[in-house]
């Protein structure tokens, strides 16, 4: 095997998990901290997501010799950023947990996988698209309060999306950075490296958790991380067991949740990066580019509590934008599949609108009932196309 690896390999590896941290690990910790989690708590859950991630990637990479990259789900931290409020931080490792347990269901159970996938994109999507939107929205409010950052750093966007979009978020990343350290408003002086211990966070569970966090966790990790995922192998002419995947995302999954790990998934856009030709003319050995990817996850992972006190040390704004900018491409393409059938058209835009408008109602978040009121609507106006 190492007879093979190339820096191509290397580099690609490293590649896509900078595309995978600089675009959600402000949404982590987000996600974290609103759930009430401690520094060394936050620490734990990018611990647990980096080590889940790249002891998946390296097992499925090394055993079916095709290029598998696993991850957390970004849609699914930006979730849990928007809906946590009002429940405990046992309450949201309980809801994690359950939605570990759901995934591996899914793989053990073909009815529930085909059912799954049956579930109108529409409505998904347009649920994706309404958690999202919040988020989109927030990119633009530091234009007031920060012009020279935000003037910056919307320029860093445009031309890395025209000239390098692979580097993107780590351009961001860096010109954001820099503005905000010249400004005075980012101490990189208390930033240190240092090894992160997982922390154990004990469960709870209530009825309230389950189907406002766990459900809508499900739904978007399965519908935005792990069919598009299976979708990209595919499209690059490999082939994997979906239900095995499933099976042991899920069982890893389950094992970090009660540190930190909220999900553990296939990746999506960031598996591209070790598919293509690029990385290897030989398609039989790109699978040596996922499991280098593997590696830098796990060292990622072990040195996360650095990353941790780097981002939040970021002011608001930053931290704003970057998850903002993270997000746009995800909001767009929702938006297109949420409005791209006619027939459950409508539906989507009720799904969107309701999600998007953060209303609670008996406990139960947004989401759930945006996804209800949509099913409702298209199988009410078209009985017969309430499929895909």
């Amino acid at each position: 095997m190492l007879k093979n690896l190339s820096i191509s390999h290397i580099s690609s590896g490293l590649a896509a998990i900078l595309v995978g941290y600089t675009c959600s690990v402000v949404l982590v910790i987000e996600a974290a901290m609103g759930a009430g989690a401690t520094s060394m708590q936050v620490g734990s859950w990018l611990f647990a997501i980096g080590m889940a991630a790249g002891l998946t990637t390296i097992f499925f990479s090394l055993y079916y010799k095709v290029p598998v990259l696993t991850a957390w789900s970004t849609p699914g931290a930006a979730l849990l950023a928007s809906s946590v409020a009002g429940f405990s931080l046992p309450e949201t490792i309980g809801a994690c947990i359950i939605c570990a347990l759901l995934i591996i269901l899914t793989g053990a159970t073909k009815s529930l996988s085909a059912f799954i996938q049956k579930i109108p994109t529409a409505l998904t999507t347009a649920m994706l698209a309404g958690i999202l939107i919040p988020f989109g929205i927030k990119t633009f409010t530091p234009w007031e309060s920060t012009p020279i950052l935000f003037g910056s750093m919307l320029v860093a966007y445009l031309i890395g999306k025209r000239f390098y979009p692979r580097y993107t978020m780590l351009m961001l990343i860096l010109i954001g950075g820099g503005v905000a350290y010249f400004q005075g408003t980012l101490p990189l002086a208390d930033t240190s490296l240092s090894v992160t211990a997982p922390v154990f966070m004990s469960p709870e569970w209530s009825v309230a958790s389950i189907v406002s966090l766990s459900i809508p966790l499900f739904l978007v990790t399965m519908v935005s991380q792990n069919i598009p995922g299976i979708v990209m192998i595919q499209s690059h002419n490999y082939s994997v067991p979906f239900s095995r995947i499933l099976l042991g995302t899920g069982f890893m999954n389950l094992i970090t949740a009660p540190f930190g790990g909220f999900t553990c998934n296939l990746a999506a856009i960031s598996a591209g990066i070790c598919m293509g030709e690029e990385v290897d003319p030989n398609p039989k050995n790109r699978y040596l580019a996922s499991t280098s990817a593997g590696v830098f996850y796990m060292l990622a992972g072990l040195f996360s509590t650095s990353l941790v006190t780097l981002f939040v040390s970021m002011p608001s704004e930053l931290t704003q934008m970057l998850a903002g900018f993270a997000l746009l491409g995800i909001i767009q393409r929702s938006l297109y599949l949420a409005v791209k059938d006619e027939n459950t058209r409508e539906g989507a835009l009720i799904t969107l609108l309701i999600t998007a408008s953060g209303i609670s109602f008996i406990g139960i978040n947004a989401p759930v009932w945006g996804l209800l009121a949509g099913y409702i609507m298209n199988r009410f106006f078209n009985p017969a196309n309430i499929t895909r």
